[in-house]
């Protein structure tokens, strides 16, 4: 999960309640989508009003939907009770064609769900270069414009002349990398990207690679040649993107599993009681979260993130006089965003924690007994 994600999500949980999530699939490439769209909202907007959902909410949705199928396969939106809603697009195709709820704790596990690979993409030439920052929340984009000429190419004008000409196109072809370089350099402290996928010319790429800061030519990963366009080199970058994301999930499953089989003294939490009970604590460095759609499970909290725990006596123990009843993965997102803890979202029918639910661990209680 990026830092860009949460900082976008914190303040929804800072935001009173009750909260409509909703998540509708776009269609953006289908015939009418615009029209498939506005119609899913208009069918799931009279259901929600049935539901005495405010009116307020609802209409806060309604600007977001028109023009919301270029957003991507769904898109999602966050309306707290008042009315600031929160919209984006989804890359990932639904689970269903609607998912909307109306409850104390706003449910973003779909969008965390989403790939959170921050990365950087160049498509260089001798002359100029494209550069694409890809992040959760959109992307940015660059274009670096360096020295052109009649010495930019490698001539063969013959005899004496020709070692003089190539140093020269030797010369060009350097400074133009060096302001690329520069370029690249001040998008990857800012974005901090994973990797950065490039692409084009080949000497281009060997002198931005050599020009550039050991910090991103550590990164620099070649994903072809002389690329038609930024679309191609975007779409090579997402490979590397699935491998990333299915490299950090096994290797929090072989952690977690490790953890856990070392017993009580392990770094691991199982289940819903054993999770609450480390968040409570501050306990957690990652919740493992399944995200199932049928799972009503409820929880209880209090104002403070750590107020957290299976049964309401527990919240009123911890010094809440009046805790509110939410979902219980929603909760126990909640308390991890709150303790600065990360969420990793498995699939539901995959290898994870029993349950759906548990945590990797910043301390055993071991320390804490």
């Amino acid at each position: 999960m990026g830092d860009a994600m949460v900082n976008e999500l914190r303040p929804l949980f800072e935001a009173a309640g009750p909260f409509l999530s909703l998540y509708l699939a776009a269609e953006g490439d289908v015939e009418n989508a615009a029209q498939r769209l506005e119609l899913r909202w208009k069918s799931t907007r009279a259901g929600l009003q049935e539901r005495e959902v405010p009116v307020g909410v609802l209409e806060a949705v309604d600007p977001l939907v028109e023009g919301g199928h270029t957003a991507g396969e769904a898109l999602a939106v966050i309306v707290p009770v008042d009315g600031t809603a929160y919209g984006r697009g989804l890359a990932a195709r639904p689970v269903r064609e609607v998912l909307a709820r109306w409850g104390a704790v706003p449910y973003v596990l779909p969008l965390l769900a989403e790939a959170q690979v921050p990365f950087v993409a160049v498509l260089a030439t001798r002359a100029s270069a494209e550069i694409v920052a890809r992040l959760p929340g959109g992307e940015r984009s660059e274009h670096v414009e360096g020295e052109g000429g009649p010495h930019l190419h490698r001539s063969a004008p013959g005899g004496w002349s020709q070692p003089r000409h190539q140093h020269r196109a030797e010369v060009i072809w350097e400074r133009n990398a060096s302001e690329v370089a520069e370029v690249l350099a001040r998008t990857v402290d800012e974005v901090r990207p994973r990797f950065v996928a490039a692409a084009g010319d080949v000497r281009a790429l060997q002198f931005l690679r050599d020009e550039s800061p050991k910090r991103v030519a550590e990164l620099l990963r070649v994903v072809g040649g002389e690329l038609p366009s930024m679309e191609e080199v975007l779409e090579r970058a997402a490979g590397l993107v699935t491998d990333e994301v299915r490299g950090d999930a096994e290797a929090l499953r072989e952690r977690f599993t490790q953890e856990r089989g070392r017993g009580p003294g392990g770094l691991a939490a199982e289940g819903a009681e054993a999770t609450l009970a480390a968040l409570a604590r501050s306990q957690v460095e990652v919740l493992l979260v399944a995200d199932d759609p049928d799972d009503e499970r409820t929880a209880w909290f209090g104002a403070a993130p750590q107020q957290v725990a299976i049964d309401r006596a527990t919240v009123q123990d911890m010094g809440e006089s009046l805790p509110v009843e939410g979902r219980l993965v929603d909760v126990a997102v909640r308390a991890a965003l709150g303790t600065s803890a990360d969420v990793h979202v498995a699939d539901p029918g995959g290898a994870g924690p029993r349950g759906g639910l548990g945590a990797l661990l910043r301390f055993s209680d071991e320390v804490t007994s």
